[in-house]
């Protein structure tokens, strides 16, 4: 009879603790996966800051003062819309405060085009600073590409075929843009020209231009 109880209370203490190992062990996993999720919580939270702070916030301006300093970086500015272009919508031209100095804005493959009505808007824009580079070797390829007059040449970026870059439509306008940048090449000492513009991936009008009027 003693020896029954005795085994019976084995049992119950023995039930008792594996209770309880059972407990700190689910209290140990709630605690471990409560840790995770702050870390995790914490880690997006810092991804998310460090991708903003890897965004540039600056004025045409600021940009246009020394705009090598953000080659292949992301920036966004605002400006007004003075020009956009009317074969496809391709590109666009904002200013600052001053007036005189024009940014080129190129759509990327986020964004269609730019519409006609969004000149005299003032637009918020996002993209990636690009760099193109004029030298020799350019000038020579696209006077080839002239005595060529190829419509089908893959070295459109000489011709504009996306946004007539160097007033294309006029053969002889392209003839006098390569001797002037010839011109500058040698004038500036260096190998090549370096003009700047924006890849844009999002845009958005700040202010609508005053008036409606369509442009043709």
């Amino acid at each position: 009879m003693q020896c029954n109880l005795q085994i019976k209370l084995f049992k119950v203490l023995t039930l008792k603790n594996r209770r309880k190992k059972m407990i700190r062990n689910l209290v140990s996993l709630a605690l471990i996966a409560i840790f995770f999720a702050s870390c995790g919580g914490s880690t997006t939270k810092q991804a998310d800051q460090e991708q903003a702070d890897e965004i540039v916030q600056l004025s045409v301006d600021e940009f246009l003062a020394d705009p090598a300093e953000y080659v292949g970086k992301e920036v966004t500015m605002r400006g007004l819309v003075v020009h956009v272009c009317k074969h496809g919508g391709k590109r666009m031209f904002i200013v600052g405060e001053n007036q005189d100095d024009r940014l080129q804005i190129k759509a990327g493959d986020e964004v269609a085009a730019f519409p006609l009505e969004a000149e005299g808007s003032i637009v918020e824009i996002n993209g990636i600073v690009d760099e193109l580079r004029i030298d020799e070797a350019y000038l020579e390829n696209w006077e080839n590409e002239l005595k060529a007059d190829n419509p089908e040449s893959e070295m459109k970026i000489h011709r504009g075929e996306e946004g007539h870059e160097h007033g294309e439509g006029d053969i002889q306008a392209e003839w006098n843009q390569i001797a002037n940048y010839r011109e500058q090449l040698v004038e500036s000492g260096q190998e090549h020209l370096s003009f700047y513009s924006v890849i844009c991936n999002s845009f958005v009008e700040i202010q609508e231009a005053e008036t409606t009027e369509e442009i043709e």
